[in-house]
């Protein structure tokens, strides 16, 4: 007889149980912290998940200091989510053990399904099989899983959690159909201070797919950006449903697809056995419901740092403010070249700022401040001090290098007026050490090592800010 609670589990959401469980098992938990089977318990404990947690392995009584069990069966509950550690040929029989305990869902790691064809497909079919006529739902096969970061709960075994500890926590939600791009992107996101409160990784998608994980958040009231990789095009009408409902909650969502070409479209049958569909379809949702297709992890990573900050542009006019003619020259290419507007600012602005330079400055848009600015850092705040209240500027995008010397100083001016505008605001600090870009960073305003990059993301932003107007 089962021990595990078979309370009713209609009342347990998909998402509370894998993001908010009661209780994780771990079926096939190692020993050892350091093998994939003993990392999402190494992860629960020492990350700080406080629920009930329940190591099922017939061979040992305990493991990694817990007390260990032969089966399910003999666990006690309530478990509602369960890690399934075992190798493919056993996951079918662990999935009905958790079906008939009442789990709710279950996390597959083991690799060797679809994406193997012949009998790895059986296998993948009786997974789906199982779930359609127990209501068990399921995360992979051949996933590495999800985390949380609210409720600690970290069913992965990624090496990103190997010594990361303290992490940014943003209202962040990424899913992701690749377990490595997923975690790419999270790990690129980390770097430049901005954090993922939810992820998932979907895996070959025998049951839950990115498209549900998406719709799922995009009526959560703890996530403000949706960001998600998708490699299979069979469920898009649930892709559709999601950008549906994110945009009328005016939430972001941003997407990286792969399989667009047919070397492509190979690849991605070889990593989950997925159907990339047709890209125009695809991209009229993308179009329909103002998504934002990004084309790469580094743009998804520049372009959730830009949303975090929260502000909506009303145009795409941008102001350009740097010390480096030749750096003023670039950008304005850049910017132009993304579909930004590098229009004049207002006479009586420029002409406010014109006694604050030297004669060989710029006042016209680019403004260039010259190496005057490192003999005066009180020069930054007080020319976006104007810039940003001229109604000719949508958006602002400040253009440093190096200047580790004072650096401290720009930094406290450009915060200063960040703080004094709702208009999105961006910085890119190429050079130095790096770390005036993290402290600026530190203080959430979204700075980049190079301004294409910025202008990019300042393109995406004012895209959706104008289509969430539209809508």
């Amino acid at each position: 007889m089962s021990t595990v609670s078979t309370e009713s589990t209609e009342s347990v959401s998909l998402e509370e149980a894998l993001f908010r469980p009661r209780g994780v098992a771990i079926i096939g938990a190692s020993n050892d912290p350091a093998k994939l089977s003993g990392r999402p318990l190494d992860y629960l404990l020492r990350l700080g998940y406080r629920g009930t947690i329940v190591p099922v392995n017939p061979r040992r009584a305990e493991v990694q200091g817990v007390r260990s069990y032969r089966s399910l069966a003999d666990a006690p509950g309530p478990v509602d989510l369960a890690i399934v550690v075992v190798p493919s040929t056993s996951v079918v029989q662990a999935l009905r053990d958790c079906a008939d305990g009442g789990v709710k869902a279950a996390i597959v790691f083991a690799s060797g399904f679809a994406e193997m064809g012949g009998e790895g497909t059986a296998l993948q079919d009786e997974i789906e099989a199982l779930c359609s006529s127990t209501g068990l739902r399921v995360i992979g096969p051949n996933c590495l899983g999800t985390f949380a970061l609210p409720s600690r709960t970290f069913a992965t075994f990624s090496s990103a959690f190997d010594e990361q500890i303290d992490m940014p926590d943003d209202p962040i939600a990424l899913a992701s159909q690749s377990g490595a791009v997923g975690t790419f992107i999270f790990a690129s996101m980390a770097a430049l201070g901005v954090g993922v409160r939810y992820y998932a990784n979907t895996g070959n998608e025998a049951d839950v797919c990115v498209a549900e994980v998406l719709g799922r958040f995009a009526r959560a009231d703890d996530v403000s950006i949706l960001m998600g990789y998708l490699e299979d095009a069979r469920r898009l009408p649930l892709l559709a449903e999601a950008a549906a409902t994110a945009q009328a909650r005016g939430k972001p969502l941003l997407l990286l697809k792969s399989g667009a070409t047919p070397e492509g479209a190979r690849a991605v049958g070889f990593h989950t056995g997925s159907q990339p569909g047709s890209d125009d379809e695809f991209n009229a949702i993308v179009e329909r419901y103002g998504a934002i297709r990004v084309e790469s992890m580094e743009a998804a990573a520049d372009t959730a740092m830009l949303f975090r900050q929260g502000r909506r542009a009303t145009g795409h006019r941008i102001a350009i403010v740097t010390s480096s003619g030749g750096a003023s020259a670039l950008t304005t290419d850049a910017a132009v070249q993304a579909g930004l507007a590098v229009d004049a600012l207002s006479p009586d602005v420029r002409e406010a700022i014109r006694p604050m330079l030297p004669a060989y400055g710029s006042v016209a848009n680019p403004v260039d401040l010259t190496g005057a600015l490192l003999t005066d850092p009180s020069l930054i705040h007080r020319v976006l001090e104007r810039v940003v209240a001229d109604a000719r500027v949508d958006m602002i995008l400040i253009v440093l290098g190096n200047a580790d010397r004072g650096g401290e100083a720009l930094v406290e001016g450009i915060a200063a007026a960040c703080a004094a505008t709702h208009k999105p605001f961006a910085v890119a600090w190429s050079g130095s050490t790096g770390r005036p870009r993290q402290w600026l960073q530190q203080r959430r305003i979204p700075t980049y090592a190079e301004p294409q990059r910025a202008v990019r993301a300042l393109k995406r932003l004012a895209d959706f800010s104008l289509n969430a107007r539209k809508a």
